[in-house]
């Protein structure tokens, strides 16, 4: 049943993102190919705050697997791998709306194609069950059960 709710809320995200950037694209200011770096801020913070999304959800992710004990039931494994789960969907999806948010202002090619990846990394992070399996490493019984 986890692995049901955490698809739903994966899903649910990600139709949320691509809702937006559609949101965004085609009633923002539109694409902007020159643009002036001096004054803008924003060419530097977009940048990090999606390198901080990305590689802080895969730290995060790790380490809070690494807290889930081999001894735990598979339910009580479940519950903290979809908590995990959430925190890395929420880690990519902020920077992804910080973008989006920004692009729709002054229509910067950049922000949108740095969106677009941020989408597109969440679109792989899909929960499967054989995903599920590995990074739990769930022994013979524990896979049956699932």
């Amino acid at each position: 049943m986890h692995l049901k709710t955490l698809t739903l809320i994966h899903y649910a995200l990600l139709f949320g993102l691509v809702a937006f950037a559609a949101i965004s694209y085609f009633y923002g200011v539109g694409f902007v190919g020159q643009f002036e770096v001096q004054g803008d801020p924003f060419i530097y913070i977009i940048p990090m705050v999606a390198m901080l999304g990305y590689f802080g959800s895969k730290i995060l992710f790790k380490k809070q697997l690494e807290t889930i004990e081999k001894s735990d039931s598979l339910a009580s494994k479940l519950a903290k791998y979809q908590t995990a789960s959430i925190v890395k969907y929420a880690l990519i999806e902020g920077p992804t709306i910080l973008a989006l948010v920004i692009f729709m202002g002054n229509g910067y090619t950049l922000y949108f194609s740095i969106a677009i990846c941020l989408v597109l990394y969440l679109a792989v992070q899909r929960p499967t069950k054989d995903k599920l399996i590995q990074d739990l490493d769930l022994n013979t019984t524990e896979q049956r059960e699932l």
